[in-house]
């Protein structure tokens, strides 16, 4: 059997429109956070697009979806981001790790782990194979992804 939450801990109301503004203010805190590691102006633009398309209602993450949830015509300026930005990686893992811990100091903060199981029709993506995903109970082909969160309060993301 599973981790069982107490009664009331997690929210089943609606977002107020201050709560979703106030994610706003902690994802740009966290772009700050990090702006000096890119050399160029049009490189932190690009990172704040790719993680606002990433964090986006969009249902598939392709590169497509992602550029237009950032009003882009098309994600050549993504793809180009990506593929020919200078940054120093480890530089950037440690400053968002940086950031991560101090949003989860805090007494009530807890740290979420779920491995994730995407059934796939294909076997052209990263990681697909055929494995247990766990939702239909049966091994198939499907890619598997490890995602983490942190939390605290009334089940809301913290900074």
């Amino acid at each position: 059997m599973g981790l069982m939450l107490p009664p009331g801990l997690v929210r089943r109301d609606e977002l107020t429109a201050n709560e979703v503004r106030s994610w706003d203010a902690d994802l740009e805190a966290l772009c700050a956070s990090v702006d000096n590691v890119f050399c160029r102006p049009a490189s932190r633009e690009n990172l704040r697009a790719m993680v606002r398309g990433l964090l986006s209602d969009v249902p598939r993450k392709n590169m497509w979806q992602v550029a237009e949830a950032a009003g882009h015509a098309s994600p050549d300026r993504l793809q180009d981001f990506l593929a020919r930005a200078s940054w120093d990686a480890d530089e950037l893992r440690d400053r968002v790790r940086e950031f991560v811990v101090d949003s989860l100091r805090a007494e009530d903060a807890v740290l979420i782990a779920d491995e994730t199981g995407d059934i796939k029709k294909g076997s052209k993506s990263a990681g697909v194979a055929r494995q247990y995903p766990g939702v239909t109970g049966q091994v198939e082909n499907a890619q598997v992804s490890p995602k983490r969160r942190g939390s605290c309060g009334r089940g809301f993301p913290r900074r």
